[in-house]
């Protein structure tokens, strides 16, 4: 099926999914030109909706608040008073207007937390780490320093806070609310955990039945059997995590746009170099050019992983990342893939990823070409379903938006050479707290969550040939995803 023919399919669907890279949350969605088709009335030059932004890529700001009197609120403490559902999106007066950006919620917004938990029906959140175990619990909790013992912190459904923790790290704690329980050895923390719990009938915690979703499952077993020894039925914290850990908020949004401008900057900049030393035939090398971008990002305040950049066969290899060690020289007429993961060195960092193919020649092989234009129709796809989710004001999971890419792998007969997800969350992590476009190394049947972020990269791997990979970073708005990096639609030609 060519570009042209499935665009054509998927015309109305596609308009919100080709954001433009710089944010526009209070504009209507826009339609984006189909791929190789000409407009009805040509224009002087192609309109690139990918457009990359100049330096000040924040998103504006936000328009001031309606000065209509909001809708009057019950009091919580009335008998007939019903929890405010905090999944409901803020609605605005102006009945025109788009919804508003969901706000991250903060353990310390003990409120909102304990609205979720009235929506779950939940006793509390029990949040518990060892020595670092559970990234999520420490990300949310923020103890000062690296307490290493075991450490619970309790949100209830009413009242206050309880921390139960070390009696040699009680200081590791002490900016945190609510009231402090300390233990000394095994006998006493089995002790003071039940008096923790008691009266508690349900809590969520950091774990998944039977692991379905991994990145929530932190909590070990043991720990999960202590709970339920003192009579507690133990539940999944997967959805308040998405709707605290996982929502980027006003300002992770702003630092995320800026990682964007960054990261494509340097991607520009490793290809240049590429060129430059296969034109000049000068040797280089992955481990050089991933060496430039790891440099780049130091200078820009970036934090992240090491860069992908794989040549030739080694693209082949989707985990492929070269070292001092282990990197291969980049030759000319070779595929060149490289990734960039890196985010704002701030607190409210978000990641962002891009992954983009080149060849380091004047013209793109077919096979190659043919390969990257499947998957990049897959990535499309991907966007095609939330977009028109969104737009019906319908749910859509991680593990649906999979299935739909890799229905259309199947379809051009290329299935067998997937080799990962579609896409996976991000946040402050690069591994981020909410739904994973997942339905291949694990069946992620969260709902995906306005005011998350995810990214969406389909690839298609060919043992001892090549390999291409099309990634984007999203962010899913109320009223659907933007695309927040350029997407790539045809493999680059490096040498002009």
């Amino acid at each position: 099926m060519t570009r042209l023919i499935a665009i054509a399919l998927a015309v109305g669907l596609v308009g919100t999914a080709a954001a433009q890279p710089g944010p526009a949350p209070a504009a209507p969605a826009k339609k984006a030109p189909a791929k190789k088709k000409a407009p009805a009335k040509a224009p002087e030059g192609p309109i690139d909706p990918y457009a990359e932004a100049v330096p000040a890529a924040a998103p504006p700001e936000p328009a001031p608040a309606s000065t209509a009197p909001a809708p009057a609120k019950k009091d919580p403490k009335a008998k007939d008073a019903k929890p405010v559902d905090p999944y409901a999106l803020p609605v605005s007066p102006d009945k025109d207007a788009p919804p508003q950006i969901p706000s991250r919620v903060g353990i310390s917004d003990l409120a909102a937390v304990q609205g979720l938990l009235a929506v779950q029906r939940l006793d509390g959140w029990l949040l518990y780490d060892r020595d670092g175990q559970n990234p999520i619990a420490v990300r949310l909790v923020k103890p000062d320093g690296q307490p290493q013992r075991p450490w619970f912190y309790m949100i209830p459904k009413k009242g206050e806070p309880l921390a139960l923790v070390h009696n040699s790290e009680v200081r590791n704690f002490e900016t945190l609310p609510g009231k402090k329980l300390t233990y000394l050895g095994y006998r006493d923390l089995d002790k003071q955990l039940k008096a923790m719990l008691k009266g508690v009938k349900s809590v969520a915690i950091e774990y998944s039945p039977k692991a379905a979703v991994p990145n929530v499952s932190r909590v070990d077993a043991g720990t999960v059997e202590l709970i339920k020894g003192a009579g507690v039925q133990v539940r999944s914290s997967e959805t308040l995590v998405q709707y605290t850990k996982a929502i980027w908020g006003d300002a992770g949004r702003t630092a995320h746009y800026v990682g964007v401008h960054h990261v494509v900057e340097m991607r520009k900049e490793a290809l240049a170099l590429i060129a430059k030393r296969i034109q000049a035939r000068q040797p280089v090398t992955e481990y050089d050019v991933q060496q430039q971008i790891t440099r780049a990002m130091t200078m820009r305040g970036l934090v992240g992983p090491p860069p992908v950049v794989a040549a030739g066969v080694n693209t082949a290899d989707p985990y492929y990342v070269p070292t001092a060690a282990k990197t291969a020289e980049i030759k000319s007429g070779d595929l060149i893939v490289i990734g960039i993961a890196a985010k704002v060195d701030k607190p409210d960092g978000i990641y962002v990823a891009q992954t983009w193919c080149a060849v380091a020649d004047k013209t793109v092989p077919e096979a190659i070409a043919k390969a990257f234009e499947t998957a990049s129709l897959a990535r499309d796809q991907a966007l095609v379903l939330i977009t028109d989710r969104s737009r019906k004001h319908r749910p859509v999971t991680g593990a649906e938006v999979d299935q739909a890419t890799r229905a259309f792998m199947k379809k051009a007969g290329v299935d067998d050479k997937v080799m990962h997800r579609t896409g996976h969350s991000i946040d402050n992590d690069l591994q981020g707290g909410g739904a994973d476009l997942d339905d291949f190394e694990v069946k992620d049947t969260r709902i995906m969550t306005p005011g998350t972020g995810f990214t969406v990269g389909p690839g298609l791997y060919f043992p001892g040939q090549f390999g291409v990979r099309t990634e984007v970073s999203v962010y899913l708005s109320p009223t659907g995803p933007e695309v927040t990096t350029p997407a790539q639609d045809y493999v680059e030609a490096l040498i002009k």
